[in-house]
C-alpha cells in the first residue's frame, strides 16, 4: 500500500500524534483510535468520550500539566488536518490513516487511490436531467455504501458535483463495518460541509450499529453538527434508503440503546477483523426513496449547505 499524500501536508497531522505516542509508550494505533474518538466527540457534545482518553492518560501516573500538554497535542493535530484540506483539498484523514498503514498492521484497510477515487467520481455522476431534476423535496443521494473507508470517494463525487451543478440538492451516505473508518467518514462529512448520514455496521446484511446524522447547519440552531442517532432514527434510515421494512412490533434493536460506543465498537471490530479489505466501489447515485410522512425532507433549495435538512429533529 502507498500513500500519495505528501509528507509537508501529512506531518501536520502525524507530528502532533507521533509526539504523544513518544511520550506516552501508546502504540500509533491507539494515538490515533484516541485523536478520531476525540475528535467525533467533539463534533457530537459527547463530554464523556472526550474525557475517556484524558482520564487514561491520569490514571496512568501523569499530572495535570501533562495531561493538558496531551489534549494540547490531539487538538493540534485536529488543527493541522483542517490546515492540510484546505491547502491541499484532498483526503487528508484518510492519507494519514494509509501512512500509519505502511507500518503497522493493525492500519488493516486499504482505500481506492486518489486519483482513481476522482475518476470514478466524474464518471458515475448522475446524467443532467437527473441533476436538473433534484429538489429540495427530491434531494439527490450519493453514497459509498460497500466500504466507504475514510469517505474518499463521496468526498471526490461531492467536489465533482459542486463544480458541475452546485444548487443541486444532495443528500450522502457512508457505510462501513470498521469503526474507525466509520468515524473518520463522519469527521470528512463534517470537515467538508456535507449533510447526510454515516453507518456503521454490516451494509451487505442491511445491519447498523450505529447511525450519525451530519450538518454543518445545526451549529445555526445552537447544535454540534453531529447526531448519533437513537434506535428508531437508525431503523427509519434503513428504511428510507435502503428498503428495510420498519417493524411495528417494536422488536429488539440489534444494539440496546443504552449500550456504550466501546459496545458498539468491540462488536464491529469483532465483525470486520483484521484483513486486508479491497475499497474500490461506485457511489450509487439516486433520488431519496419516500417512506412515512415521518420522513419529509426539508432541505433547502436555495442553500447548497443544506440548511434546515434534519429530518429527526
Amino acid at each position: 500500500m502507498k500513500t500519495l499524500l505528501e509528507r509537508e501536508y501529512r506531518k501536520l497531522v502525524t507530528d502532533p500524534l507521533d509526539a504523544i505516542s513518544q511520550q506516552t509508550g501508546d502504540s500509533p494505533y491507539q494515538v490515533f483510535s484516541d485523536w478520531i474518538d476525540l475528535a467525533l466527540a467533539s463534533f457530537s457534545g459527547d463530554e464523556d468520550a472526550y474525557q475517556k482518553p484524558l482520564t487514561r492518560y491520569a490514571i496512568d501516573g501523569r499530572n495535570e500539566d501533562t495531561v493538558r500538554e496531551l489534549a494540547t497535542q490531539l487538538a493540534n493535530a485536529l488543527g493541522g488536518l483542517v490546515l492540510a484540506m484546505e491547502q491541499t483539498n484532498e483526503d487528508v484523514l484518510g492519507g494519514v490513516y494509509e501512512h500509519y498503514g505502511l507500518t503497522s498492521s493493525h492500519f488493516a484497510q486499504y482505500f481506492t487511490p486518489g486519483a482513481v477515487s476522482r475518476a470514478m467520481a466524474a464518471m458515475n455522476l448522475p446524467d443532467g436531467d437527473d441533476l436538473r431534476d433534484a429538489t429540495a423535496e427530491d434531494p439527490l443521494v450519493i453514497g459509498d455504501i460497500s466500504g466507504c473507508g475514510s469517505g474518499r470517494l463521496i468526498v471526490d463525487t461531492a467536489n465533482h458535483l459542486r463544480e458541475i451543478a452546485p444548487e443541486a440538492p444532495a443528500v450522502f451516505l457512508g457505510y462501513d463495518k470498521d469503526p474507525i473508518c466509520a468515524k473518520m467518514a463522519v469527521l470528512n462529512f463534517v470537515l467538508n460541509d456535507f449533510t447526510g448520514y454515516v453507518l456503521l455496521g454490516d451494509a451487505l446484511k442491511l445491519e447498523a450499529h450505529r447511525v450519525w446524522f451530519v450538518s454543518v447547519a445545526q451549529l445555526a440552531r445552537g447544535d454540534h453538527p453531529v447526531k448519533a442517532l437513537d434506535a428508531d432514527g437508525r431503523d427509519r434510515v434503513l428504511a428510507r434508503f435502503f428498503g428495510v421494512p420498519l417493524d411495528d412490533g417494536a422488536t429488539e434493536p440489534s444494539v440496546d440503546d443504552d449500550a456504550t460506543v466501546d459496545d458498539v465498537d468491540d462488536e464491529a471490530d469483532v465483525e470486520s477483523g483484521d484483513g486486508d479489505d479491497e475499497r474500490v466501489t461506485e457511489p450509487p447515485t439516486a433520488h431519496a426513496t419516500s417512506v412515512e410522512s415521518v420522513l419529509d425532507v426539508a432541505l433547502d433549495g436555495e442553500n447548497t449547505a443544506q440548511v434546515g435538512f434534519d429530518e429527526f429533529a
